[in-house]
């Protein structure tokens, strides 16, 4: 940094007059002070900075697709937060959950109709430990996890869906569909029309 000699008057202001008469001093520091700034950005333009390399040049046309258990979009949408009681296996993202018989915060797999809680959230922020037989996606035994009760949320199912089918799931690994199994889910339905195994989404308390 430049340091500037000058220094403006300290002298107690006793009248107008002494002030007016110091008008001169303030605009010269004032001067100074973006002279000197001016010659330390000289200075540093001198020195040169070499030009980082670029991070990317390239850009996708779409944006892209979002993953099962993703939110589709954050309108009017409620996120909950149970402990996983189990499978050891891990609970994955995108499933149907019913709350436990033996604790009220937990939440199991499945389960029924009457006990359904939500979906499962992804949380791309959960990390296992080396070994573990949990898939990156799911959610470990005894752990918190997130849980859709309200909103728009991905999910893939493995059979044909047309938009408005409602929504079904498997009493044990809690798996969407739309036909069988445990169902439908009160004020559930699929928003698209979508081949077998393709990316849909689920609403829940019918967003339109």
């Amino acid at each position: 940094m430049v340091e500037l000699n000058t220094r403006v008057d300290e002298r107690p202001v006793n009248s107008p007059d002494d002030l007016a008469g110091r008008v001169p001093e303030v605009a010269e520091a004032r001067k100074d002070l973006v002279v000197a700034r001016n010659q330390e950005i000289a200075k540093n333009r001198e020195v040169g900075i070499e030009p980082q390399n670029v991070v990317q040049s390239t850009f996708p046309e779409r944006m892209k697709q979002g993953l099962p258990g993703m939110i589709n979009r954050m309108v009017d949408y409620n996120v909950v937060t149970r402990s996983v009681e189990g499978p050891a296996g891990g609970m994955p993202a995108a499933r149907a959950v019913s709350q436990s018989a033996a604790y009220d915060i937990n939440c199991v797999l499945g389960g029924t109709v009457k006990d359904f809680v939500g979906i499962t959230v992804l949380d791309p922020t959960n990390i296992h430990p080396v070994g573990s037989v949990v898939p990156l996606d799911a959610y470990a035994q005894y752990t918190n996890c997130g849980i859709l009760t309200k909103g728009e949320i991905f999910a893939v199912t493995t059979v044909i869906t047309v938009s408005g089918d409602p929504v079904h799931f498997g009493a044990a690994d809690g798996v969407l569909t739309n036909t069988g199994g445990i169902g439908p889910i009160v004020g559930a339905r699929w928003k698209y029309s979508r081949p077998a195994n393709e990316l849909n989404v689920v609403q829940l308390g019918i967003q339109r």
